[in-house]
């Protein structure tokens, strides 16, 4: 077995900003305990990609919601062909990716869904300490020489830290990810969604 830490990405967002990030649209989960994990500088990265608006542990936030808060959340906007999940606790333990439940009060940092348009574009939705984002995936992947599209009602990224189970709340610098401001995401919304606008 080879004894080398491994570098592996350990922020769970919405969309991809960098190599340091694993996006709802592009998402690796490579099972390993926090021990093997060589973990980067975190604020450095985010300094450098975006201004921070806020760090919060999880376990300070208000704003953590329960599977049944996030799945009622979720398919009240229109999300409900995909199974909604989650891969995190609370305590910031890796959990494997599960289906969550309508009737659990079990908390998460981060829940994650898809929704397929008519056009057949893939969106990746995730819904991180309350904030919800949209990241159109095959878009991003089919144009990797144009900055990541992130859709968000706020102009705010929401992003889990898994090093310090952390919440970090940013604004993106316009040379690292595309913010596209909505009045609301829902399935509507991005079925009608211009990417190229």
């Amino acid at each position: 077995m080879n004894n080398n830490k491994s570098k592996l990405p350990l922020i769970i967002t919405s969309s991809v900003i960098g190599a340091a990030l694993v996006g709802t649209g592009i998402y690796a989960i490579v099972k390993h305990s926090k021990k093997d994990i060589e973990y980067p500088d975190v604020r450095a990265y985010f300094e450098e990609r975006a201004e921070i608006i806020s760090v919060t542990p999880v376990k300070d936030s208000e704003n953590t919601m329960s599977e049944e808060d996030a799945v009622e959340e979720l398919k009240e906007r229109g999300f409900t062909t995909y199974p909604i999940t989650s891969d995190y606790s609370v305590d910031g333990e890796f959990t494997d990716s599960v289906e969550v439940e309508d009737d659990s009060s079990t908390q998460h940092p981060i829940y994650r869904t898809y929704y397929m348009t008519a056009a057949n574009e893939l969106w990746s939705v995730a819904l991180v300490d309350g904030v919800l984002t949209a990241t159109p995936s095959l878009f991003n992947l089919q144009h990797p020489d144009k900055v990541p599209v992130e859709v968000s009602e706020t102009g705010e990224i929401a992003s889990y830290d898994l090093s310090t189970n952390s919440i970090y709340l940013t604004v993106p610098f316009d040379t690292a990810m595309d913010v596209r401001v909505v009045d609301r995401i829902d399935a509507a919304t991005l079925e009608s969604f211009d990417l190229e606008g």
